[in-house]
């Protein structure tokens, strides 16, 4: 079962989130949401099903639904002749995962007659030539607005893109609502930490004397990895087919559904086998707090976790930040003991 407590934090912040973005969407009843994000990392399926949440709520009906490899601009004028595009927030605005924003700058160029809303996201340049062709897309395109989520981001945008709207909207994934565990408490700590290029290889938390701990990341498994293969293949074939985009598109709407709810149901699984959860990912974090397991944030390489904590985190019952493994450890005591009461 969630925890009461969480009902007003969380419908507090997806009221103030849902009433920034009816004032900045573009009117109209239909969208279409492209980067559709078909990958293993549960925290942007999270922000898909908070995202599509808003949208309910807001009366948006999406009407084209489509990852980078299955995009066709043809398809999408044919099934939403007009109003705006969506894009997929996350926190991939900048370098760091430079083919999110290839994509991107794509889109700007391919549907220069159509408003585009960047949804909420950490902004990251590293690369100053990346900046600035990103810049050079940016103003290219009449009608584009980015939301960023964190007020770090957002300053950072208005000094790299001068003229370009930019405004602040939390991150959507809390939208979701309250979520409820799945399965038993197996471990005191589920320590969940970034094996990828977001890593910093500086936490080493240590757990308290007698303390159980599992360690791991996001990803699939066994009958679980079987599921997600599965559910790939109408998007794999239409990755590889372009003439069946078209006719393929429906199916493969439907299993992206499929992909995120089943992306947020294998994360809920990892995050229940824990009475306390220990993450430098953004989206554990949340997900953990929406599922009312207490949860210890660490920042990842690029501070995003901190910025966000700041900006409208620290909201959530029982999600706390640690600057560093010390204080993570300390927080874990304290926590331990509560969980034990």
């Amino acid at each position: 079962m969630t925890d009461a407590r969480l009902d007003d934090p969380v419908r507090a912040l997806t009221a103030r989130t849902g009433a920034i973005l009816q004032d900045l969407l573009p009117g109209g009843p239909h969208v279409a949401l492209l980067d559709f994000p078909a990958h293993d990392n549960a925290g942007d399926s999270l922000i898909h099903l908070g995202q599509m949440a808003h949208l309910r709520r807001l009366g948006l009906v999406v009407r084209y639904l489509a990852d980078d490899r299955t995009y066709s601009p043809t398809v999408l004028r044919r099934r939403h002749p007009d109003g705006p595009i969506l894009i997929q927030g996350g926190g991939n605005l900048g370098d760091l995962w430079p083919l999110r924003q290839d994509f991107r700058e794509r889109l700007l160029r391919d549907l220069p007659d159509r408003p585009i809303v960047q949804l909420p996201q950490s902004m990251d340049f590293r690369d100053r030539g990346r900046q600035t062709r990103a810049c050079a897309a940016f103003h290219a395109h009449p009608d584009l607005t980015l939301l960023l989520r964190d007020e770090i981001s957002l300053g950072r945008a208005r000094d790299a893109f001068p003229g370009v709207r930019a405004e602040f909207c939390p991150d959507l994934a809390p939208g979701a609502g309250p979520q409820q565990r799945i399965g038993p408490v197996t471990h005191d700590v589920v320590q969940l930490m970034r094996t990828d290029g977001e890593q910093t290889g500086e936490h080493r938390i240590a757990v308290p004397r007698g303390a159980t701990m599992l360690r791991t990341d996001w990803g699939f498994r066994g009958a679980d990895r079987l599921r997600w293969d599965l559910l790939r293949v109408p998007s794999a074939v239409a990755r590889h087919a372009p003439a069946l985009r078209g006719p393929l598109q429906a199916t493969v709407e439907r299993t992206f559904t499929a992909i995120a709810a089943h992306n947020v149901d294998r994360a809920r699984a990892v995050l229940s086998r824990g009475r306390v959860v220990v993450t430098d990912r953004l989206h554990a974090a949340v997900l953990a707090a929406l599922m009312s397991i207490p949860v210890v944030a660490l920042d990842n390489c690029s501070g995003k976790i901190s910025a966000a904590y700041d900006a409208y985190l620290h909201a959530l019952p029982g999600l706390t930040f640690a600057r560093t493994a010390d204080e993570a450890a300390a927080q874990l005591d304290t926590l331990l003991a509560g969980a034990a009461r």
